[in-house]
């Protein structure tokens, strides 16, 4: 029992901590997007979108790729043995070095034909979009090369340097932005450099801090051909599935490139970073989640149906209810805020972009559990198979579609109809490799959930409805949204259990304030 409850306090407060830092984060952010756009250009920002926007996504696939070292590190720790531990972490950063290789390989063969032949840039703009490219790929290899010390600080649970560091990084890179007033160079070659060189200091940053505090992190050359294999399999096919979500977002953008041009990614974008804000919402929560369902998993696994099964269902609930109760007024109220935003220059499709981005967002945050637990038996080669194969349908359906004369948010309509397929293939390996009860899930899980959505509509809805658009009205439909949701989510989407753990939580945090 102290071990659950300890367990439980750390959960807490690792989600605190790691709520300000995205609260901090999303509203730097929001910020860096107008004035990039602003500084850019709308051309040159869908520019750097279509061409250089992984870099972007850097952070959130770092994290992703980092679950697959974490996996290794927290079950080490789970059993408490600190000599695999430094045998497995000199592993990983070996492992990571080699596909960091790999992908320079591939992007600077294959990604560089690409560039040259099939990407939609104007003429003028193309030694600019050179720039970006190579420098993409140069941050994309820093950033694979910090991975298992960005992996090993999470698996220890020391969420105050996660945290320190992200918001570090945001900063800076909003730095940058002003940087580019200043410089009379080309400011989208600069804007690349100056992305690279933020994370070349993040990624010093982590080795440093890892390699100074935990002893497993002085890196000795260490070979066992078992493990390397054990390892770098798991890592591989982690990697595909990783890169089968890169791709899908990089596809996205340059398919509607290829029929729409560089414009119609200034929307694209724009509502990607409405997306990337909810997730990393929902990340931040996950994040403090996720060592505990590993480390559960390796003490916990003569029974599945137990504690881990219960905090896999839990956790799938919460990230769902999280990412809702944001969304609801920023759905509602998209034109408002957008021209809010954007200051009135809002591209054409941007709205019903970022409506769909958002719609997409609360249906991914239910997978955030399912992954961790599969990816937990180390058993992922046929899991990753399938559902990265389905993620990466999205491009050739898509094509398909335009071809045939569709319009630019068709795109959107079927990436949620393959995230909703690729939610299915989860519940199915979950069931399959760790005997969930199918039934269960939808009783604990999905049925709650529902009745919440439906439910947590009907006041900001009605709110909306009684007002004229303004700022005041997003106010308005907010503040409902957070009181009516929370009183939804405690009356009908908690169980009893959860309900009276809320309240001795809520009750201790009190008595720790009194004293």
């Amino acid at each position: 029992m102290t071990t659950a409850t300890i367990n439980k306090s750390r959960i807490a407060k690792n989600t605190a901590l790691l709520y300000f830092r995205m609260l901090l984060i999303m509203l730097i952010q929001v910020y860096t997007v107008r004035v990039v756009l602003n500084v850019l250009g709308a051309e040159d920002y869908g520019t750097y979108d279509a061409i250089g926007g992984v870099v972007i996504m850097f952070a959130f696939l770092n994290s992703t790729m980092a679950t697959a070292s974490q996996r290794f590190f927290a079950l080490e720790l789970g059993v408490e043995n600190h000599t695999k531990l430094k045998q497995v972490f000199s592993t990983n950063v070996l492992i990571f070095i080699v596909l960091a290789f790999i992908i320079f390989v591939l992007t600077e063969t294959l990604g560089l034909w690409y560039f040259h032949n099939k990407i939609n840039i104007p003429v003028e703009r193309m030694e600019a979009a050179a720039w970006v490219f190579h420098f993409a790929v140069f941050t994309f290899m820093a950033s694979i090369v910090t991975t298992p010390f960005m992996a090993i600080i999470t698996a220890r649970e020391k969420m105050n340097v996660y945290a320190f560091l992200s918001i570090l990084e945001v900063v800076l890179r909003l730095g940058i932005v002003f940087l580019l007033i200043y410089f009379p160079m080309d400011k989208l070659k600069l804007y690349a450099v100056l992305i690279f060189a933020v994370q070349l200091l993040i990624s010093a940053s982590y080795i440093i801090y890892s390699t100074l505090n935990f002893p497993e992190c002085k890196i000795k050359y260490y070979w066992n051909k078992a493990m390397f294999k054990e390892v770098f399999s798991f890592a591989g096919w982690n990697l595909y599935g990783v890169m089968a979500m890169t791709i899908r977002t990089q596809g996205i953008k340059l398919t509607l490139n290829s029929f729409f041009g560089v414009l119609i990614n200034s929307a694209q974008a724009i509502a990607y970073q409405v997306y990337i804000a909810l997730i990393r919402f929902t990340d931040s929560f996950f994040t403090a989640v996720r060592p505990q369902i590993i480390k559960s998993y390796s003490v916990d696994n003569e029974d599945k149906s137990g504690e881990m099964m219960k905090l896999v269902f839990q956790s799938s609930k919460f990230c769902f209810y999280l990412i809702l109760i944001l969304s609801i007024p920023v759905l509602i109220e998209t034109p408002s805020i957008l021209s809010i935003w954007l200051k009135g220059v809002v591209p054409e499709h941007t709205v019903v972009f970022t409506r769909l981005m958002i719609i997409n967002a609360i249906i991914e945050s239910l997978a955030y559990p399912l992954i961790t637990s599969v990816q937990a038996t180390g058993k992922i080669k046929r899991y990753q198979l399938v559902t990265g194969t389905i993620i990466l349908l999205i491009i050739p359906v898509s094509y398909l579609f335009f071809k045939l004369g569709f319009s630019p948010q068709t795109i959107m309509y079927v990436m949620i109809a393959i995230t909703l397929i690729a939610h299915v293939s989860r519940i199915y390996f979950m069931k399959t490799m760790l005997k969930m009860k199918i039934l269960n899930y939808f009783k604990q899980v999905i049925l709650p959930i529902s009745a919440v959505t439906v439910l947590a509509f009907a006041l900001p809805l009605l709110c909306a409805s009684c007002f004229t658009p303004s700022f005041w009205r997003i106010v308005g439909v907010a503040t409902v949204t957070l009181i009516s949701s929370a009183c939804i989510i405690y009356s009908i989407g908690l169980t009893k259990s959860e309900r009276n753990g809320l309240k001795r939580f809520i009750l201790a945090k009190i008595r720790n304030k009194k004293e």
